[in-house]
């Protein structure tokens, strides 16, 4: 893999980032958006649980760094709906927070997060499980997108 930080650092991270925005960069401010904020949070906790369970259940790797050791393509569950639960789920709380804070430059965490992601986890991930897979994973990639 060519980033060696594991997902929930790098949430933290974009977390990071939108703390910074929220005091360095005020666009817009809002009041905090409880009613959208917990909804995500929840959605966000039942979705990780349930892509780690999907795992488990298959008997397979949920190491984000160690792809080639996939004992079998997890298509069913929650997985029939998203190729990246788990990175997603992290994406939700990172939507939680926006709301949270009330500040509408904090977005810039979320393209944070979802720019690095996607380019050192998630498409080295793909060339892995494509190696390891071939069709079978190509196919799955057709029926089901990456994020939501």
């Amino acid at each position: 893999m060519v980033l060696k930080i594991p997902p929930p650092i790098l949430m933290l991270m974009a977390l990071i980032v939108m703390s910074g925005c929220n005091y360095l960069l005020p666009w817009w401010q809002f009041n905090t958006l409880w009613v959208i904020a917990i909804p995500l949070i929840i959605i966000a906790m039942i979705s990780g649980f349930l892509s780690v369970l999907a795992l488990a259940k298959a008997d397979t790797t949920i190491s984000p760094f160690m792809p080639q050791q996939a004992a079998r393509l997890v298509t069913r569950g929650i997985y029939q709906y998203s190729r990246n639960p788990m990175y997603a789920s992290l994406l939700l709380l990172l939507m939680a927070a926006v709301f949270i804070y009330g500040e509408l430059s904090t977005m810039l965490g979320i393209v944070f997060y979802v720019v690095v992601i996607n380019h050192y986890q998630i498409k080295p991930e793909e060339k892995a499980l494509l190696t390891l897979f071939g069709k079978e994973y190509a196919q799955y990639c057709r029926q089901v997108r990456r994020w939501f």
